[in-house]
């Protein structure tokens, strides 16, 4: 038995589920009702026990396959080989399908065969249907019932075609594109599908290979290469003709589709390829038919004299700006401040609307990468297109949706860059795990910039001299900055939880490398110094003053342990700033220059005491100038009450 698209992706979400999944959730994922996941079920489980799997299934519980590995990754690989008679997964797909199923149908269509048709309950399809009037209302077209006999389409043939077009454009996924593509190839021949839904519908095979076969033809005749979108645009319009003209549905005569036509240098080449056609195929074609069959192979050089009727006048440049709005609001991004977006998306708002004017549409072979890729900005700039460009009487397919996302996700990328989160990044020690957590986020999460690490006793101190957005623990932190809490190797869930809290803040975007609310309250003490060095730079200085702070202590402890009893409370005192002074000068490389106290030998103590001031400082770790050492021997020197002084 064959599996519908929709109980494929039913059964892969089953598949890599390593929980029972409850009917109730599936049917929100799919939009669709329970009795229709249900009568989806039993189609999976009847295939799975032709392959001698069970489907286990218990009230309060759920579904689930329970087999090994090895089983389920053959299952996956089974799938994707698996044929289907439909393409219809969500609620918005099934309303494409039921447009097109409708629209190629010569009377009433009754619910149920529509429920039959996109392999759902009878109560899914009336809900679907509502949504396909809204797509159709936007199409100028109307949706009307009749009770007993059921639900038709009505408007112009014009319509009706453009409308099929649109839909045949977003229908057709990128394979069947490339396929037909390499149909009209020298070293391809007939024989490329148009899919499942298209063969059912609206064109057969035996129409398609002639299709590909004239336009194979007339391309090698040109003197030019064309586009591959031009090569699909001509096919689909061409099956659509075909199909329409052999149902007598004759579209009517528009003169400024012949004036087109007659003033295209190639047209008679072409228009004898098409009567070429339909003679092998036993069907005659108006010369107007050929005449609107050739639009899109004018491309540019088509300049249509006759707009297409509008609800409103569109003024294209303020549609654009309100898109550019509308979109901005849904994914919380000021995209209206984006000069280089609105430079660049009205001039691709002013060429489609220019091609939709002339009734002639491009595809997008694309179209589906760049919809699971970007699925939220995919998702909100149709939204948009729907509430600024219906209102005019404009549908925009899929494709033109992919098109225009690109463009606004450029805008979301580049407003991102500057609108970085800063974090802090605890770990244990501040040292080991915290720098891997700075590597892995700062390449996973665009949005972060780590101006940070520390451990988690030292976060007051730190948070008391930087300003900080976010911190990022494996361990928890009492503050009042939002913290994350994250494995040491951060999972999906980890990520995921980090977006949201950078979604959640409110922060305002960097100017000139600097953010606005990062500025340090003006009684804050700083170095004068640090107001020259750059913000990015700030933690690496920190982090150095740290080591060097560490490093002097821990020497002055030992010094000031050795020599106790040389050592007065105000000389301690003054040894361990000199020597925290010291490490710093170490580190820059500023040493006190070499000199000699006295001109003469030292004295036997003084001699012993530098020694044991070497081997403090070789067990250090740290090599310092004989000038150094001297210093400190003057510190030693004062509870001997002798000459020298500090």
């Amino acid at each position: 038995m064959l599996l519908t698209s929709r109980s494929q992706a039913l059964l892969k979400v089953i598949l890599d589920s390593s929980n029972p999944l409850k009917i109730r959730e599936v049917a929100n994922d799919f939009q669709v009702s329970e009795r229709t996941i249900k009568y989806d079920l039993e189609n999976i489980r009847q295939w799975l026990k032709d392959r001698n799997i069970i489907l286990h299934s218990q009230p309060n519980k759920g579904i689930w396959i329970s087999e090994a590995e090895e089983v389920l990754q053959k299952l996956r690989h089974k799938l994707n080989e698996h044929g289907s008679k439909d393409v219809i997964l969500h609620q918005k797909e099934r309303a494409k399908h039921l447009a097109f199923i409708l629209l190629l149908s010569d009377g009433y269509q009754r619910l149920n065969d529509l429920a039959d048709h996109v392999g759902v309950s009878r109560n899914t399809v009336i809900a679907d249907v509502k949504e396909t009037e809204k797509l159709l209302d936007g199409l100028h077209l109307e949706l009307v019932s009749k009770q007993r006999y059921g639900i038709r389409v009505e408007g112009s043939e014009r319509q009706k075609r453009y409308a099929l077009e649109c839909l045949t454009h977003d229908l057709l996924d990128g394979s069947v594109m490339y396929r037909l593509v390499q149909g009209v190839l020298p070293e391809h021949g007939p024989g490329t599908g148009a899919g499942p839904l298209l063969e059912r519908w609206l064109i057969s095979p035996p129409e398609l290979d002639e299709i590909i076969r004239l336009t194979k033809g007339f391309v090698a005749k040109l003197d030019k290469s064309l586009p591959d979108r031009t090569l699909i645009s001509i096919m689909i319009r061409l099956c659509m003709v075909v199909n329409r003209v052999k149902r007598g549905q004759i579209v009517s005569m528009d003169e400024a589709d012949m004036a087109e036509a007659a003033g295209w240098g190639s047209y008679s080449l072409y228009a004898r390829a098409v009567r070429e056609m339909c003679a092998r195929l036993g069907m005659e074609m108006p010369e107007h038919e050929i005449a609107y069959s050739s639009l899109p192979l004018l491309e540019a050089e088509q300049v249509h004299l006759k707009r297409r009727t509008s609800r409103q006048p569109l003024d294209v440049y303020v549609a654009t700006r309100e898109l550019i709005k509308k979109v901005g609001e849904m994914v919380r991004t000021p995209l209206w401040d984006d000069p280089e977006l609105s430079e660049h998306l009205f001039a691709h708002v002013n060429d489609r609307m220019t091609r939709y004017m002339q009734g002639v549409l491009y595809p997008n072979p694309l179209t589906e990468e760049i919809r699971r890729s970007y699925a939220r900005m995919f998702d909100a700039v149709k939204r948009s297109c729907e509430e600024v460009f219906w209102p005019y009487g404009i549908y925009l397919m899929d494709a033109d949706i992919a098109y225009l996302v690109l463009h606004f996700q450029a805008g979301y990328d580049r407003w991102q860059d500057k609108k970085k989160a800063c974090a802090l990044v605890v770990c244990g020690t501040g040292r080991g795990t915290s720098r891997f957590l700075k590597t892995h986020l700062e390449s996973e999460v665009r949005s972060l910039r780590v101006v940070g690490l520390c451990s988690t006793m030292e976060v007051e101190k730190y948070l008391a001299t930087r300003k900080v957005d976010v911190i990022i623990s494996v361990l928890p932190v009492k503050t009042e900055v939002p913290v994350v809490i994250v494995n040491p190797l951060p999972t999906r869930q980890d990520i995921s939880r980090i977006h949201a809290c950078l979604e959640a803040l409110e922060l305002e975007p960097e100017t000139d490398g600097v953010r606005k609310s990062s500025a340090k309250s003006p009684h804050t003490w700083m170095p004068i110094e640090t107001t020259e060095i750059s913000p990015r730079d700030l933690p690496l200085v920190e982090r150095l003053s740290q080591d060097v702070i560490v490093k002097g202590y821990e020497i002055s402890c030992k010094l000031t342990e050795a020599f106790r009893s040389q050592l007065t409370e105000q000389t301690a005192s003054g040894l361990v700033l000199h020597v925290l002074l010291m490490v710093n000068r170490l580190a820059f490389g500023s040493s006190y220059d070499e000199w000699d106290v006295h001109g003469g030998e030292e004295s036997a103590a003084h001699s012993a005491w530098r020694s044991r001031i070497n081997q403090i400082m070789q067990e250090a770790g740290i090599i310092v100038p004989q000038s150094e050492v001297t210093a400190i021997l003057r510190y030693l020197a004062k509870k001997e009450g002798g000459d020298d002084e500090c």
